[in-house]
């Protein structure tokens, strides 16, 4: 039975050494699909930074066009009101 004992402390250490080998395998490729997602997470909020950004940029430029529209139209009607008023004036009205 010795020899059969031994035989089995072989065996039973070969299936160790290949379950610490996947272990070590299966760590490194966790470790490197963390990585990679790292990487993809980043390159994620990079875009997402600069897409902000621009809408942001966007969005000011047409509230300041759309003020500017706003104000214009605004000293346009007063002159037209004060026009009228002048011309109301010299009608008598």
């Amino acid at each position: 039975m010795p020899g059969f004992m031994a035989q089995s402390n072989d065996e039973m250490r070969n299936r160790i050494d290949r379950i610490e080998a996947a272990i070590v395998h299966m760590t490194d490729v966790l470790v490197l699909q963390s990585e990679r997602m790292d990487f993809g997470f980043q390159s994620f909020r990079d875009e997402t930074r600069a897409m902000r950004e621009t809408l942001t940029d966007r969005l000011d430029r047409l509230i300041a066009i759309a003020t500017k529209e706003r104000t214009v139209s605004i000293e346009r009607l007063a002159s037209i009101e004060a026009r009228l008023s002048q011309l109301e004036g010299r009608l008598g009205l």
